[in-house]
């Protein structure tokens, strides 16, 4: 079946494209479940198992079982499963690993003492998986839409008429590239600036325009997402004077394999011994974030190990705001305290009367309740949730510490939002 936004634009013209482009792993990133395509297994460490039925995926335990129907994730490396539980979707503590044919935890389930099904699937999850998703008012993980799989759209724009199309070849280095930073990028850090949301992204924009990605620290290895910025420590990308991006190698409309060592050679005319570039200087490594996914290291030849000064991807100075908010995700990451002493008179010096930034308050609140400094905590909290009150995560933390009656009734506006998980019954 065609593609939704290809059917309506691009077939017409380019059906053979379209059709190839369907058989890669970003057109089949999320969709509905269908058994026919899965595998039963088992975890051992929660006595949890797969059963893949006739017309259901089904995740039994100890005492309980649920439906497995929507999936994030081509399968090629890697995919993760969702469960509805009354028109809301959550996280199922399951993962499919297709290096290793075998079910496991997906990541940042590692570390869970049980299993875990309350995680909320929401828009921002599926912002590198989906074209395009729209909740249903006042809830994060309930949806009216969701344009399932990376379409045409993602990469060329949604508009109605091809001279409002984007071909990234054609477009400045700088733009180019945005369109496969979109999701491609991940930093030590990834935020949305001030007054910006990474949905207002469209082809033919400068993404630095809507995040802040920051990089740098002691290096980390191969990340999930870390391609883009580990391509721009190469000094192949350095000294390429831009021409030198994801579309050399990758021909993102066909699941076919490219002649990399081509694409070597057509700037390396004389290598220094023939063979296999890629093999030498572009090794395979486990990902230091992706549970048991083995991915290309993109930096060529490797970088220093050196840890590097906390930095802007995008090349400009990193303002107080966002360097403040990213020591604070990398204190709570890392669990590293030094992170958020470093995090404190940043974030104060970015706070200002009548700014609108649920985030930075959010962070400052945190920060203050992490110093014993409840009443001032509790302040900041509210500031946050005036400004957007879809915050599920603050109005816990604010539960927390108002509780009585006022505390009983923010846990009541969380459940209106994120819904009831199965195992909150």
């Amino acid at each position: 079946m065609l593609f939704f936004a290809a059917a309506l634009i691009c077939v017409d013209c380019h059906k053979e494209i379209v059709e190839r482009f369907e058989r890669t792993p970003m057109a089949n990133s999320s969709g509905v479940v269908k058994a026919a395509g899965e595998s039963s297994g088992t975890i051992r460490r929660f006595s949890l198992a797969v059963t893949a039925e006739q017309n259901a995926v089904r995740l039994r335990w100890p005492g309980g079982e649920v439906e497995l129907t929507f999936f994030i994730g081509s399968r090629r490396m890697g995919r993760s499963y969702a469960y509805s539980s009354g028109g809301h979707l959550f996280q199922a503590p399951v993962g499919y690993y297709g290096n290793r044919k075998v079910w496991d935890l997906p990541p940042g389930y590692e570390r869970d003492k049980r299993p875990d099904f309350s995680r909320p699937i929401t828009g921002e999850c599926l912002s590198c998986h989906a074209t395009r998703t729209k909740a249903v008012a006042g809830t994060v993980n309930q949806f009216t839409e969701i344009v399932h799989g990376v379409q045409c759209a993602r990469c060329h724009g949604d508009a109605e008429s091809h001279e409002g199309l984007v071909n990234p070849r054609k477009l400045p280095s700088r733009l180019r590239d945005s369109v496969c930073e979109q999701c491609h990028l991940a930093g030590k850090v990834r935020l949305a600036r001030a007054g910006r949301r990474m949905e207002e992204f469209r082809p033919g924009r400068d993404l630095g325009e809507f995040v802040e990605v920051i990089t740098g620290g002691a290096a980390e290895g191969v990340r999930v997402n870390g391609h883009a910025e580990s391509l721009a420590m190469s000094l192949c990308k350095q000294r390429s004077g831009g021409r030198l991006w994801c579309g050399t190698c990758h021909n993102p409309h066909a699941r076919e394999k490219a002649d990399y060592n081509a694409a070597c050679r057509a700037c390396h005319e004389q290598p220094h011994r023939e063979g296999n570039c890629v093999g030498c200087h572009m090794p395979k490594g486990r990902a230091t974030d992706g549970g048991h996914t083995v991915y290309t290291d993109h930096r060529i030849s490797g970088a220093s190990a050196a840890p590097a000064a906390m930095r802007s991807y995008f090349g400009r100075d990193v303002s107080p705001r966002d360097l403040g908010l990213a020591y604070v995700r990398m204190g709570v990451a890392e669990r590293n305290p030094e992170y958020l002493e470093k995090a404190w008179p940043l974030l104060r010096q970015a706070a200002g009367k009548g700014k609108k930034d649920p985030e930075l308050y959010e962070a400052i609140g945190g920060l203050l309740e992490s110093g014993g400094r409840r009443e001032q905590a509790e302040g900041y909290y509210r500031l946050s949730l005036k400004q957007d009150g879809l915050q599920p995560g603050v109005m816990r933390k604010l539960a927390a510490l108002v509780g009585g009656a006022e505390g009983e009734q923010l846990r009541r506006k969380v459940d209106a939002i994120i819904g009831n998980p199965i195992n909150s019954r």
